[in-house]
Parts: structure tokens; C-alpha cells; sequence
């Protein structure tokens, strides 16, 4: 179950198609000029019960409500995205820093719940927001680092001409080992224009 508030339904199928075809995003806009999108359509089909939610400001009962129905048709989702989690339209959480800890609580609870594995998609503080330095924990806008389990952080590495990568940091694991500072990374190949991670 993806919670999309930050991106609206054509970007996400921009994008998804992109993944799944192969094509660059300007292919895929491109077959969507031309009403040309039935090969993307039958790809996308292969990936079966993902569900999308695209209310900018999703309230709580609001994802409870959907999470209740998908279950009821599937069961509960394996994975639950929310992208991110400061568009979530929680009042009675609080404001500021408070408020996203009570957010995280609320999440960490609905997991443990419904057994599925719920990511909330968050940004960072200014100096970081360029994605070209590895982000440390104290990196992490809002200072939410108490309640998730596992935090990562995302950077990007080489260049236009070199190829880039996706280069991943584990700065929380309350299971295992961590790095804080952000500097100890797995490295991904990473396709943007298609839309690509590889391992």
C-alpha cells in the first residue's frame, strides 16, 4: 500500500511504467502524448496488488480506513510506504518535533498491529539537502531518530558522465550494526532517467 501525498498519480505512473518497461521518463511521457501506453499498461499489471492512496494530507483514520479495506480484500499489505510522513494530517499528534515522535509512536504501533512492514519517507535538515554527502542520524529533519527501528539515509555518488549510484546508509539499527556519521555505505548502480536500482 503506497501513500503518495508528496507526488501526484501521473508522476508516480511517470515513473513506475519507467521501471518497469525499461524506458526513460521521457519515452513514458512520450507513449502518454501519443495514447500509446498499452504495453506499459500489461507491464504494470505484472505487479499485481499494489494500491495507491494520493490525498496530499491522508489523515490517520484515513490510513487506517485503507489499510482496513486492502485487507479486507487481501490481507494486510507486506510493506506500507508513506511519502512522506510531514504530509500526514495528524492535529492530534502535536506540532514540531513532538508531534513527528508521536507520529513515528503511532506507525511503530500500526506495524507491530497489522504485521506490515511500514516506511515512512522523511526529508533532512538544509545543509544535506543537496543528496551529495552521506547524512549522518543527526542529519534527519525533526530529530525522529528514537522510535524506528532501522533508519537509512540516501546520497548520491559519481557523475553524468561515469554513471551514477545510490549510496545507502544504515545510521540506526536497533537489530544490528550501524554507522551514525552516515560514512559506511552500500553502493547501488542507479538509472534515474529510468527509474533503476541495481544491486
Amino acid at each position: 500500500m503506497y501513500f503518495s501525498a508528496d507526488s501526484d498519480a501521473f508522476t508516480q505512473y511517470v515513473r513506475a511504467a519507467a521501471h518497469v518497461t525499461g524506458w526513460t521518463t521521457n519515452d513514458v511521457e512520450a507513449a502518454i502524448h501519443n495514447k500509446q501506453t498499452t504495453t506499459i499498461d500489461s507491464a504494470l499489471e505484472t505487479y499485481g496488488n499494489i494500491r495507491w492512496n494520493f490525498d496530499a494530507s491522508p489523515s490517520i483514520d484515513e490510513i487506517e480506513e485503507s489499510l482496513r479495506a486492502y485487507a479486507m480484500v487481501y490481507g494486510y499489505p507486506a510493506i506500507t510506504i508513506i511519502d512522506n510522513v510531514t504530509n500526514v494530517d495528524a492535529p492530534e499528534m502535536g506540532e514540531g518535533h513532538a508531534g513527528l515522535d508521536e507520529l513515528c509512536a503511532f506507525f511503530h504501533d500500526l506495524a507491530r498491529q497489522t504485521g506490515t512492514a511500514v516506511i515512512l519517507l522523511h526529508h533532512v535538515t538544509g545543509i544535506y539537502n543537496d543528496g551529495m554527502s552521506p547524512i549522518p542520524l543527526s542529519g534527519i529533519k525533526g530529530q525522529v531518530g528514537r522510535v524506528p527501528e532501522v533508519i537509512l539515509t540516501m546520497h548520491r555518488g559519481g557523475t553524468e558522465y561515469e554513471g551514477y549510484s545510490l549510496r545507502v546508509s544504515n545510521v540506526k539499527n536497533r537489530g544490528g550494526r550501524a554507522d551514525a556519521s552516515g560514512f559506511t555505505f552500500a553502493e547501488l548502480g542507479w538509472i534515474p532517467e529510468r527509474m533503476r536500482i541495481n544491486g
